[in-house]
């Protein structure tokens, strides 16, 4: 029996389909607010020769859900809004497809603070049912005049007193550097004092992945776990989407249904968009079953899905100090209600997976050591990360044929030090001052020894002076002053 009917048989079993075993939560779950800032300043032309810009920011205009929310602004010594900021469906993704290959190299500045003023122009008045996120991309650093005091007092303020606000009302800042020549030290700070994350593209082919990297950070989305290049597709998907990085290797694709059918770039019935790069193919009303990709050994795969059974979740904080413990709330949503019957929720074995920096792995069997919860809301809590670095946490949902993973990642940075205020100076080892003492004793004997003599040699001169002078009035000859006795 698939997973879907029997899911529905039980609800009809025990009542619920009009609605008592299912929360309604408004609230729950936010939908992604996405403003994406690109940098077209001169020095593009250097750092992404091949405007390689245009086809990562196609990828994220194509992958963003439905009914979320986005913008794409330009900035160079000005802002212009590329597509204006709204709900993102089949309208809003023709504007954006139409206005991306404007992107192009003809700034003279990068006024990085006037461009997060423009995307921030609804600060006091921000959706409440949307989750606001900025992404950055630029390749140098705040360049707003030809004075450098100028552009080091835009960045200086920029960092301390608009970013703190940012932060404070929930707005991350992912920050993408493109070059060597980027403001590494400012675009980490800006990343770090929003909750956001800083990123260093090493060269322009690695900017589509690092977008659909900050695409799961900003709208974490559910997707179905691959094993020797196939994936299992249950008869609850509505669409799946396919996305395929060819990592430099020859751009050959096949996709392989249930049945034996094959589909390519020239295949009529499936939405198949493909470059040098990347290929996003997107299958509606799938086949349920096995399906199977023929791709280069070297090409990184993922399946997104949409369905009505979701895996929901609170994001954790994109940021974290080391050694904070933290919760991840997560609930199963049927569309758009809390599951709440045991007996629905006992049907899945929930888990989340942690990933370290250096590879080790820390699974938590969610569905074995929480009780299941009465309003369907799982409070888990994730232990603390001692180590600095960047973390995958995957949420993963299974049940017969059915298989989510929800990924998230977490940054985790380590501690500023604390200075220490010493009132009390160290006490040197008695043998660091005996040496000092020494010399100086030397040296007083010596400058006093050379007083004795200087004094001695005066003295004696003296002496001379005065027996020379009595010897002389001693052989004086001359006769007494007339009139003088010794009387008188």
């Amino acid at each position: 029996m698939r997973l879907t009917r029997y899911l529905l048989a039980l609800f009809l079993g025990l009542g619920l389909c009009a609605g008592p075993g299912l929360a309604d939560t408004p609230g729950v779950g936010l939908k992604p607010d996405l403003r994406l800032l690109v940098d077209i300043s001169g020095s593009m032309k250097t750092s992404d020769p091949d405007n390689l810009r245009e086809p990562a920011i196609e990828l994220i205009v194509r992958l963003l859900p439905e009914g979320s929310k986005a913008g794409i602004w330009v900035f160079g010594e000005d802002v212009r809004e590329l597509v204006p900021h709204g709900v993102v469906d089949s309208a809003w993704r023709e504007r954006a497809r139409e206005a991306v290959p404007q992107i192009d190299n003809s700034g003279q500045r990068t006024n990085i603070p006037a461009a997060i003023t423009a995307a921030t122009y609804d600060l006091e008045r921000l959706d409440p049912g949307y989750r606001t996120s900025i992404v950055l991309l630029t390749d140098g650093k705040v360049d707003v005049a030809e004075s450098p005091m100028v552009n080091a007092s835009s960045a200086r303020r920029l960092l301390s007193a608009t970013a703190p606000n940012l932060g404070a009302t929930g707005i991350a800042v992912h920050t993408i550097a493109l070059s060597n020549e980027a403001d590494w030290p400012f675009l980490r700070a800006l990343a770090r004092s929003t909750s956001g994350i800083a990123e260093k593209a090493e060269s322009p082919q690695a900017l589509s992945s690092i977008f659909v990297q900050a695409l799961e950070m900003v709208a974490p989305t559910a997707r179905v776990p691959l094993s020797d290049s196939g994936f299992a597709i249950d008869d609850s998907v509505s669409e799946f989407t396919l996305l395929v990085f060819f990592g430099g290797a020859r751009n050959r694709l096949e996709l392989v249904d249930p049945d034996g059918a094959r589909y390519s770039a020239n295949s009529s019935d499936v939405d198949w968009y493909q470059n040098q790069q990347f290929a996003l193919v997107t299958v509606a009303s799938p086949s349920a079953g096995n399906w199977r990709v023929k791709a280069p050994d070297s090409a990184s795969l993922r399946v997104n899905v949409i369905s009505d059974l979701k895996l929901d979740v609170d994001p954790l904080p994109n940021s974290l100090p080391a050694g904070r413990q933290t919760e991840l709330g997560l609930r199963l949503t049927e569309q758009g209600q809390v599951l709440t019957d045991a007996e629905v929720l006992a049907a899945f074995d929930l888990s989340v997976v942690i990933t370290g920096p250096g590879g080790k792995q820390l699974s938590i069997p969610v569905s074995r050591e929480y009780a299941l919860p009465a309003d369907g809301e799982y409070r888990i809590v994730i232990p603390p990360f001692d180590a600095p670095g960047r973390y995958q946490v995957v949420a993963q949902l299974q049940a017969q044929s059915l298989q989510r993973e929800l990924p998230m990642y977490v940054e985790v940075v380590a501690p500023p030090e604390q200075p220490t205020l010493v009132t009390r100076g160290q006490e040197p080892p008695e043998d660091d001052f005996q040496a000092p003492l020494l010399w100086l004793g030397g040296v007083l004997a010596l400058l006093l020894l050379a007083i004795w003599l200087h004094l001695r040699r005066r003295k004696r001169r003296k002496l001379e002076i005065w027996e020379k002078r009595a010897r002389q009035l001693a052989s004086n000859d001359s006769e007494p002053l007339e009139g003088v006795s010794a009387d008188q």
